[in-house]
């Protein structure tokens, strides 16, 4: 008689402490994405400038076609020069934080956080010029925090979605309007 009370106690017990909790359910794309996301921080973890083949980035992990591309050859030479500057920031991220303190999941699990914030259409504040809601969708997007503090997220990744590649590291807010920093816009 004890054997099944505990048991139907600890099954009641965890049904109803389990239902705050939302399922964080991953899609088929959310695991790509962060498959990219681990293989790029494994790949550049500690190394060196020199060590990192901008090859490699661009034909595994990061999203540069649009650059590599265009016809425009001193447009082109600006970018590369951009992107060696802004991914030293990205690098030093997953460097001073440690690839055992990192991680990353879909930002639409940070619905009730601020960080989601231009995500949501209906609490951004963001307008175009013509006064219409603006914002971004959270597909594609994930949040990067510290393994001990999941629920404060540190900024947001985005990927190029054919591709699962990393696009955008890089937020920026100005003027009232958040866009993410790519290289199309150097």
């Amino acid at each position: 008689m004890r054997i099944p009370l505990i048991s139907l106690l600890v099954l009641v017990s965890s049904f109803v402490l389990g239902q705050d909790k939302s399922p964080e359910i991953w899609t088929e794309n959310d695991n790509a994405q962060y498959a990219k996301l681990k293989g790029l921080a494994n790949y550049i973890y500690k190394k060196e400038r020199a060590q990192i083949s901008r090859d490699t980035l661009f034909t595994n992990y990061v999203y540069f076609e649009n650059v590599l591309n265009d016809t425009d050859t001193e447009r082109k030479e600006r970018r590369v020069i951009a992107f060696d500057t802004l991914f030293c920031f990205f690098k030093k991220t997953v460097d001073s934080i440690g690839l055992r303190n990192l991680e990353a999941k879909p930002v639409r699990f940070y619905k009730n956080h601020k960080i989601y914030e231009p995500f949501d259409a209906e609490k951004s504040k963001q307008k175009t010029l013509a006064g219409e809601k603006m914002y971004a969708k959270h597909d594609n997007v994930f949040a990067y925090y510290r393994k001990e503090d999941p629920k404060e997220p540190l900024g947001v990744l985005l990927f190029e979605p054919d591709t699962d590649k990393l696009a955008a590291w890089i937020m920026l807010s100005q003027g009232g309007y958040r866009y993410f920093l790519t290289f199309n816009l150097l």
